[in-house]
């Protein structure tokens, strides 16, 4: 395939922002095609995208989490063993969401959303009664670990398989946020409703954020431990290791997303039910930036980091080799 000889596992692992190109394009791709196969039948373009977009990418994540497992032996860092698998999930993640709500907003009936999903979304299930937020935390915290053991279970059992509830909940977030603005924006210039969609952006990324990491950290964790199985021996010294590191992702995954839950229902929640991008918009986009700004500066930082220490020990290989 073209692409894959384009965006190879070595250029990916050098530059992870190819992942993102690479999310744009297999989700738009897949788009298309089911698009084109099923325009008579067009409930069946948001799920067959989902799953176009799955096939295209589980060639080059296999490679990828073959890498992880080299690594996970060689590198003592617990962030330099899973730096790879991280970057690539994130990056795609990010990539498929910006092609699914811009489609959400032209055509919300052609992507996946809560509502393909069950059926109804929350809101039309409890209507208006209060829910205490006790009760909704539980609620929300037990939905959102049976997907993130889902996530462990299919990358565990089907290597790349946790592939297909990040892709969904790209979609489901996305036609979520589409949704949002679609109804609620204000009337006014393009940039007003620009500004309209960002603040709300801003808002689901307070919790979205931790709890699409969780997502794959415990995808992460369930491939790790996949490849494990096959290549090594049964509770060899490497074996133990490797089941240690995934528990540990595992029980990282855990921890961010109770506290995402927490933040979904205590701060999330009420700022979208209060309508605060209709009174304090700009307030909101202001912490929103500066998140953003705190992740890329982070980013940047470990990119340059990363290729010092590839440079130095590239040198000293070199200087070892004369």
């Amino acid at each position: 395939m073209v692409f894959e000889q384009l965006f190879t596992p070595e250029k990916i692992t050098q530059h992870p922002e190819y992942s993102l190109y690479l999310g744009i394009i297999y989700s738009l791709l897949s788009f298309i095609t089911s698009y084109l196969l099923f325009i008579n039948i067009p409930s069946f373009i948001g799920v067959s995208t989902l799953l176009f977009t799955v096939i295209l990418t589980i060639p080059i994540a296999v490679k990828l989490f073959q890498y992880e497992e080299k690594l996970e032996l060689k590198q003592k860092s617990f962030f330099k063993r899973h730096k790879v698998i991280t970057d690539f999930f994130i990056y795609f993640f990010i990539g498929v969401f910006i092609v699914f709500f811009v489609l959400s907003l032209a055509w919300p009936d052609k992507v996946f959303s809560q509502n393909h999903l069950y059926g109804t979304t929350p809101n039309q299930i409890t209507g208006s009664l209060p829910i205490p937020d006790s009760i909704l935390i539980s609620a929300i915290f037990k939905n959102n670990l049976f997907v993130m053991l889902i996530a462990f279970a299919l990358s565990l059992f089907y290597g790349s398989g946790a592939l297909f509830l990040i892709i969904l909940n790209a979609s489901i977030f996305a036609s979520a946020l589409a949704t949002l603005v679609r109804t609620t924006a204000p009337a006014g210039t393009f940039l007003t409703k620009y500004s309209f969609t960002a603040c709300n952006l801003g808002i689901m990324f307070f919790h979205m954020i931790p709890e699409v990491s969780a997502y794959l950290l415990a995808a992460i964790a369930g491939g790790v431990l996949s490849k494990a199985i096959m290549k090594e021996k049964f509770l060899s010294p490497n074996f133990i290791k490797i089941l240690k590191n995934s528990g540990l992702l595992l029980l990282i995954a855990l921890t961010v997303l109770f506290v995402a839950t927490i933040i979904e229902v205590k701060l999330s929640k009420k700022l979208f039910l209060a309508h605060i991008c209709t009174t304090h918009m700009n307030s909101i986009i202001f912490i929103a930036l500066a998140i953003l700004i705190g992740i890329i500066v982070l980013e940047m930082s470990r990119k340059k980091h990363f290729k010092h220490n590839k440079i130095y020990k590239s040198k000293k290989n070199k200087k070892i080799k004369r």
